[in-house]
């Protein structure tokens, strides 16, 4: 492509590099820009989208490189480590002139998620990935460069890593600021938080965008969160229903990719994912084992491994974990607020929050490319588990659009605000599409998300039908109780309630949220009050409560409360009321 001389151009400006100074050229148009670690291509396609032209792409990753070039025919790309070229070399494939280089450093070696020991292994070679990123800005002497990496970059060794690249950029002649932003903020309906690092030639310092959306994390402030947006006229998150509310249920198996839409659950977000796509792709997700399908069947839309009876837990959930830790393992997200990150590993139910909000699955390869703002025209290249890593990997576009914009606004001088626009971020919808139509299993896991019917009660039920023993199920002992027994001898006057320990403060397990403290606290004290009240007016009526915490062994609970009945059956219902 020919890019032609502004009419409107500023006057050349100077910048000094050490003791030498520079000119800087004369802008053209569009803006120019080379994408390094390139991945899939999300901050490609969000630089695209605010009108840049990319003409050069580096990735060491195959698959990442196919499915770049598939989207991107007219970019170069290499398939290779940026450690196997020179600045030079990578200059001249970049075929002219550049105005912006972009890129990701390889963030494993800095993120939270898999620490084995302390915070970064210092001998992990992609904690320099970003120094040959820096050779290239000081080879071509871009306008400005971008780089993306999660907050732990500038966080390690008390920041002084941090403060060691931003003064590196600077000695090249850039002003640098970094910030980090929540994506949600910017009509990405995902809660992801990402370092970006910016540099402008000269000493103009960059501004990041102002957020388009709010919304809350914690559930004790949401109230007060949305008292915020709507005083400042924001829009609020959008959410995952938003995102993903028109795709097809595909049920537990892997079965056969569909390629149909559902019509009339479309969203302003869902109709620009779309676009003029009539066939839906990548719409697949991996099978599930039947350890994983039993787990997640206990776990309600926002619920984790949390609400997951005890002894159905994997034995690494029983040592160093509480139950009243602040993860987002074995989650299930919730359709009505935005998803946490989406991850390498959203197609392993247990390694996040990646369970489908009413589906016992994981996220599909399109959903989480939706949740990262991947039209659906981008097709994936590779295996289900290559293509939920390469969309892992990338930098949402909606996201990087929103930030080329600025960029351009910044270096590019007035024609940039008509060639360089913000893309445009979709409104969340008024009301959300109807949830996916429920199948048997699906309504017995929403009995269960009612707290009814789990694997505790079910258990003990089981084993006492096997002695030949008669009973309710979920009966009221006495009329006006708001609680109803789990199990009931009616005639023995015997009320057993299964409680989970979480939910009804069990004291072996009672202890503080790491998160939302109070809000859990006043909910629990609730409970409590509820069911000493249910046991005092009970046993006023001469009923004996036994109550279960779902921790206690299946087996050895039935056997207590066995005993009970048959006491009671021998005294005629005289038993004394243990407390």
């Amino acid at each position: 492509m020919t890019c032609s001389v502004s009419l409107d151009e500023p006057p050349i400006n100077s910048y000094r590099t050490g003791v030498l100074t520079r000119k800087i050229p004369p802008i053209r148009y569009p803006l120019r820009a080379i994408d390094l670690f390139c991945g899939a291509g999300g901050l490609t396609e969000g630089f695209k989208l605010a009108g840049f032209e990319v003409t050069f792409a580096l990735d060491k990753d195959k698959d990442s490189c196919e499915t770049y070039q598939l989207n991107h025919p007219e970019v170069r790309v290499e398939c290779g480590s940026i450690t196997d070229y020179s600045p030079a070399e990578i200059a001249a494939m970049a075929g002219g002139r550049v105005d912006v280089v972009i890129g990701g450093p390889s963030c494993q070696g800095f993120s939270t998620a898999g620490r084995r020991s302390g915070w970064v292994r210092p001998e992990d070679e992609r904690n320099s990935l970003w120094e040959h990123m820096l050779a290239v800005v000081s080879e071509l002497k871009p306008r400005a460069f971008l780089m993306e990496n999660v907050p732990g970059m500038v966080y390690w060794k008390a920041g002084h890593f941090g403060a060691k690249i931003l003064e590196a950029f600077e000695a090249l002649g850039y002003s640098v600021t970094k910030d980090i932003l929540l994506s949600a903020d910017y009509g990405v309906p995902q809660r992801r938080r990402r370092l970006f690092i910016v540099g402008l030639l000269g000493e103009k310092e960059f501004t990041f965008p102002e957020p388009t959306n709010m919304g809350g994390w914690r559930r004790d402030t949401l109230h007060l969160w949305e008292a915020k947006r709507v005083k400042n006229g924001l829009e609020r998150h959008l959410t995952v229903w938003d995102a993903i509310g028109d795709l097809p249920p595909i049920g537990t198996g892997p079965g056969v990719p569909t390629t149909n839409y559902i019509e009339g659950r479309s969203t302003p977000f869902t109709r620009i994912m779309r676009g003029d796509e009539t066939e839906l792709h990548d719409h697949e997700v991996t099978l599930l084992s039947a350890d994983h399908l039993a787990l997640i069947h206990h776990v309600p839309q926002g619920g984790t491994w949390r609400d997951i009876p005890p002894h159905l837990l994997p034995e690494r959930f029983m040592g160093g974990m509480r139950r009243t830790d602040s993860t987002n393992l074995i989650g299930r997200l919730d359709p009505e607020l935005p998803s946490y990150t989406i991850s390498t590993q959203f197609g392993n139910v247990t390694s996040g929050c990646f369970t489908h909000p009413y589906e016992d699955r994981s996220l599909s390869v399109r959903e989480g490319a939706r949740l990262q703002t991947f039209p659906d025209r981008y097709r994936f290249i590779g295996s289900i588990p290559s293509r939920a890593r390469q969309i892992g990997n990338a930098v949402p576009p909606l996201l990087g659009g929103v930030l080329a914009s600025a960029i351009a606004q910044a270096v590019g001088g007035p024609k940039a605000q008509v060639v360089h626009k913000r893309p445009v971020v979709p409104r969340p919808a008024k009301s959300l599409p109807a949830p996916h139509p429920t199948d048997e299993a699906t309504r017995a896991r929403m009995q269960r998300q009612g707290r009814r019917d789990t694997a505790p009660e079910m258990r003990i039920r089981g084993l006492l039908e096997a002695q030949g023993f008669k009973f309710e199920v979920d009966g009221k002992p006495e009329p006006g109780l708001r609680r109803t027994a789990d199990i009931l001898f009616r005639q023995e006057k015997i009320a057993i309630f299964v409680d989970g320990c979480f939910w009804h403060g069990c004291p072996q397990h009672a202890r503080k949220t790491k998160s939302n403290t109070k809000w859990w606290a006043d909910k629990i004290e609730k409970n409590r009050e509820r069911d000493a009240h249910t046991c005092e007016t009970l046993e006023a009526a001469g009923w004996r409560v036994i109550r279960v915490w779902e921790h206690e062994e299946p087996g050895k609970a039935t056997e207590r409360i066995v005993d009970e009945v048959l006491s009671r059956r021998t005294h005629g219902g005289l038993a004394v009321v243990v407390g």
